[in-house]
């Protein structure tokens, strides 16, 4: 009798030490889960706020610089050109050629003094012969104190001029950051600006606010140097985690000495939730900034729609040009999502017909992405062989795989500014081909690409979100309809993928 009280009380404290183990597992799980969740969201929202910032910045000087004319000097002073952009500068310099001041070529709140030091120490710094046409770029300076110059190379009637920049960074700064950066007591987290010299710039101390969950995002188009850190703010009471930290060592302690096997079991499950948990969330992360970009974009326009901040019918219209383009975007985004959930789960999705004509499909992605394109500031050549013979196939599902391939151009190589795309029937195939001049691949990745989930190491490096899922996509429906999906690229020289399709259907 006392064998068996003893033997019961043994399998009662192996079930209580396995189910403690258990229970204090499955919470540092979750509670793992969730910080990496919580950081995940931390990392998008910085991003989300700098691009946002720096975008506003970048699109009124750009504007601004593009406004100026040497014909229209004459005709619109300078001077009311600056106050008509609403563009934050303290100063602008319109230089010829020869880089000299050209008449009635400087606005400025500064003094002459300034004048001259700008001539004489900021302008041999400035790469102007060597930038592109009309596009912006900057230089960041901090000697007494920061000074943001946006520069861009000019092209009007054959003469070549330079419009230069000085930001008003005080202003930037005391009128951006506010809107951008709220605090509360309600507020869940903490906002900190720091400058490339180590200085709080905007912002407070996190001190012991913050629970040491922080994440920084870099400025690059705009304040170089200068980093965003956002804290997760320390709600919880101290003493209450450490007794139950002391409390949850005792009973694992104990956990331990009842049932070392059971813990060893559990350590290896425990590892695998995690690992799963974590590539759901990265996914799960990824997806939600790739949705959260074009719900972020329209909501901003069409609150400025609704409340009629607009200066005129033209930039009223070209709010809901941006609004429809970012929607369609999300609607192409939840497509690949809802596609590629259907093709998880086994479902059917092509719906395959005779006689069709792939250059009219073709034609049809084409006028889809030309939106984009175009507002990428890129340029599309196409080839499309005439008279090629008519297939069996989905035109939504290989429409679908051409936008795939014309984005991923426009997303990872838009400093090559051109994509080349043609159709031709080589032999007993019919290829399509999407080349960009981009920064390339990898051989060692080429397989990998084409993995749910997976992204270029070169690609994870840059600050450039994807869900992971397209170039899987692509060959699914490339093998659906009989062919496959390759690629050709090298490191530094650009990347070709090609679709290629049976003739004979076989």
């Amino acid at each position: 009798m006392r064998r068996l009280l003893l033997v019961n009380a043994l399998i009662f404290a192996v079930l209580a030490a396995a189910a403690a183990l258990a229970y204090y597992g499955y919470t540092a799980t979750s509670e793992q889960t969730s910080r990496d969740r919580e950081l995940a969201l931390m990392l998008d929202l910085a991003e989300e706020k700098v691009l946002n910032i720096e975008s506003l910045i970048d699109d009124a000087d750009k504007k601004l610089m593009r406004g100026i004319g040497l014909d229209e000097m004459s005709k619109t002073p300078l001077q009311k050109k600056v106050e008509q952009s609403g563009a934050a500068v303290r100063s602008v310099f319109v230089l010829d050629a020869d880089l000299n001041l050209v008449p009635d070529g400087v606005v400025s709140s500064r003094s002459v003094a300034f004048r001259d030091w700008f001539l004489a120490n900021v302008l041999p710094q400035l790469p102007l012969t060597r930038q592109p046409v009309d596009t912006r770029g900057h230089l960041y300076l901090n000697l007494d104190q920061p000074y943001l110059f946006s520069f861009m190379r000019r092209v009007s009637q054959g003469r070549t001029f330079y419009v230069v920049i000085e930001d008003d960074l005080f202003h930037l700064v005391g009128h951006l950051f506010p809107q951008f950066f709220i605090f509360s007591d309600s507020s869940k987290r903490l906002y900190q600006v720091i400058d490339d010299r180590g200085e709080v710039r905007y912002g407070a101390p996190f001190g012991e606010i913050s629970d040491g969950l922080v994440v920084e995002r870099r400025f690059t188009e705009t304040w170089d140097g200068f980093v965003l850190r956002v804290a997760q703010k320390d709600v919880g009471d101290p003493d209450a985690q450490q007794r139950k930290r002391l409390i949850d060592a005792i009973v694992i302690g104990s956990a331990v000495l009842v049932i070392l096997a059971g813990l060893l079991a559990l350590g290896f499950a425990i590892r695998r939730e995690r690992r799963l948990n974590e590539l759901k969330s990265e996914f799960i992360s990824n997806v939600s900034h790739e949705l959260k970009t074009p719900l972020s974009i329209i909501s901003m326009f069409g609150e400025m729609l609704a409340e009629g901040r607009t200066k005129s019918p033209e930039q009223a219209h070209e709010y809901a040009e941006i609004i429809w383009r970012e929607s369609v975007r999300l609607g192409r985004l939840i497509d690949n999502v809802l596609d590629f959930a259907k093709i998880e789960r086994g479902m059917g999705v092509y719906e395959f017909a005779d006689d069709m004509d792939l250059g009219e499909v073709v034609d049809r992605a084409l006028e889809l992405s030309g939106r984009r394109v175009q507002a990428a500031e890129m340029t599309l050549e196409v080839d499309v062989e005439s008279e090629l013979p008519l297939l069996r196939l989905d035109a939504n599902a290989y429409t679908l795989a051409v936008l795939n391939l014309i984005d991923n151009a426009i997303k990872y190589a838009p400093e090559g500014k051109k994509i080349a795309l043609s159709l031709k029937k080589q032999g007993d195939r019919i290829v399509l081909a999407v080349r960009d001049w981009g920064p390339g691949i990898d051989p060692e990745e080429h397989e990998r690409i084409f993995e749910r989930f997976y992204r270029a190491r070169a690609i994870r490096l840059k600050p450039i979100r994807g869900s992971g899922i397209g170039l899987a996509l692509v060959q699914h429906i490339a093998r659906a309809h009989g062919g496959d999906v390759e690629v050709a690229s090298s490191t530094g020289h650009g990347s070709t993928f090609s679709i290629w399709l049976p003739i004979d259907g076989k």
